[in-house]
């Protein structure tokens, strides 16, 4: 084969590589969360009924505020003001409480889950839907 014939071809696929690259630097980061404090969503219904977070008697403020939200599939990481002892995190395949000092530091938290979290909330706090 004549080398010649080969130069557009190699050409494009050059082309192609370092496009592909470019985009990927280009793409946001699907695990990173907008910046600006969390706002409840309403529920979504769903063909399969998840467990709704129960309602506790809610102080008049908590001491505690969930500042951001960043999900993934089997963890969910907070970025917590204030002071917070426990993180209670809801999931279609069942609850997980963590504890704050166990979980991180310095408002910075992280929570492995069974599967996505569907809510969570701080001591006896109003749960925050994340659906």
């Amino acid at each position: 084969m004549d080398d010649k014939n080969l130069n557009p071809l190699r050409l494009l696929m050059g082309l192609g590589i370092i496009a592909y690259f470019a985009w990927l630097f280009i793409q946001p980061n699907p695990n990173q969360q907008p910046e600006g404090p969390a706002t409840q969503v309403p529920p979504q219904t769903t063909t399969q009924p998840s467990p709704a977070p129960k309602a506790e008697p809610v102080a008049d403020t908590c001491p505690g505020q969930i500042e951001q939200v960043g999900l993934g599939t089997n963890e969910i990481r907070l970025r917590v003001t204030g002071a917070a002892s426990t993180i209670l995190v809801y999931t279609d395949q069942g609850n997980v409480t963590a504890s704050t000092t166990e979980a991180g530091s310095g408002g910075e938290y992280r929570v492995r889950t069974p599967g996505p979290a569907t809510a969570v909330q701080l001591d006896n706090c109003t749960p925050l839907n994340l659906r």
